[in-house]
């Protein structure tokens, strides 16, 4: 019984330690506010195919619309999202590197694309003086969680 208890203890020491280092490992925002959140929700199955453009959806889907706004020197911190994201710099300019790749400054009226197939990522305010303001619709499964935190990779 006692072996048990210790071998219990040293599991739950294990599991705790590893949750630790997953939690500190992670990089928060910072200086980044959302707001204005507007959830939808399509519950039946749709297929839309017009103008080259395809959407479909199989099973009820989420649609949220939101503001962030990025403070001067405000970040994202490394994450990824569940679904798809459209994201339009409504003012100021940001910079966003994913995974290891080469940054790319996007300005008022420029437009990206984030998805879960793509490996983590992070937004920055390219500005330290003005904020930068995004415009964000997102389209994940019902009831997905919106934001997944991830470390910085190291390159």
């Amino acid at each position: 019984m006692k072996t048990s208890r210790s071998f219990f203890t040293a599991l739950l020491a294990v599991f705790a330690f590893a949750a630790f280092a997953t939690t500190v490992s992670a990089t928060p925002p910072s200086g980044q506010s959302p707001s204005g959140l507007v959830v939808g929700h399509l519950t039946d199955p749709i297929n839309v195919n017009v103008d080259h453009l395809n959407f479909e959806s199989r099973r009820p889907t989420d649609v949220a619309m939101f503001t962030v706004t990025y403070d001067p020197g405000g970040f994202s911190g490394w994450h990824t999202h569940p679904g798809i994201l459209f994201v339009v710099v409504k003012s100021g300019s940001v910079v966003r590197t994913v995974k290891c790749h080469q940054p790319r400054t996007y300005g008022a009226g420029e437009t990206f694309v984030e998805s879960d197939e793509q490996p983590a990522g992070e937004v920055q305010n390219a500005s330290t003086t003005d904020p930068a303001v995004l415009v964000v619709t997102q389209i994940v499964p019902q009831g997905a969680g919106r934001r997944v935190e991830a470390d910085q990779p190291a390159c």
